[in-house]
């Protein structure tokens, strides 16, 4: 009988090691999703400075496409930013009803990434069409 017991109980305290551990994890893995928000965010943001500025000293005219590529760079951007702001916010909310906004935030600001996205793909595709000179319709 007491053999019993010390095994039940024995059982009971590695299942709550087994939870603290997954816990541990959990918030280890949420802060890591975090950062790597943060530095794609940067990132994003030091590429489209980048862009914009060598966009600013070249010779070529800008073209529309430029236009559009540097547009989009900077929609995109602000809607990472944004997504990392937000995922931010996650970490430190356990309310179920702050989360759902929040991630309702998250998915708006992915929306607002790929609009810039789709904007800079279609400026690159007006780029390669300018560049060609043919007439000839890329996205057909």
């Amino acid at each position: 009988m007491l053999e019993e017991n010390f095994k039940e109980k024995e059982g009971k305290d590695q299942e709550q090691k087994t939870n603290i551990d997954d816990d541990s994890l959990q918030a280890s893995l949420e802060r890591q999703i975090v950062a790597a928000s943060w530095v794609k965010a940067v990132a994003q943001l030091y590429e489209t400075i980048t862009l914009s500025k060598l966009y600013s000293i070249d010779k070529d005219p800008i073209f529309q496409g430029k236009r559009d590529i540097i547009s989009g760079m900077w929609i995109g951007t602000a809607g990472q930013l944004s997504v990392a702001f937000f995922v931010s916010k996650q970490l430190f909310t356990s309310d179920k009803i702050n989360l759902l906004d929040l991630q309702r935030k998250i998915v708006l600001s992915d929306s607002i990434q790929i609009v810039g996205n789709a904007l800079a793909l279609i400026g690159a595709a007006e780029v390669i069409q300018e560049e060609v000179g043919d007439g000839e319709i890329f996205l057909s």
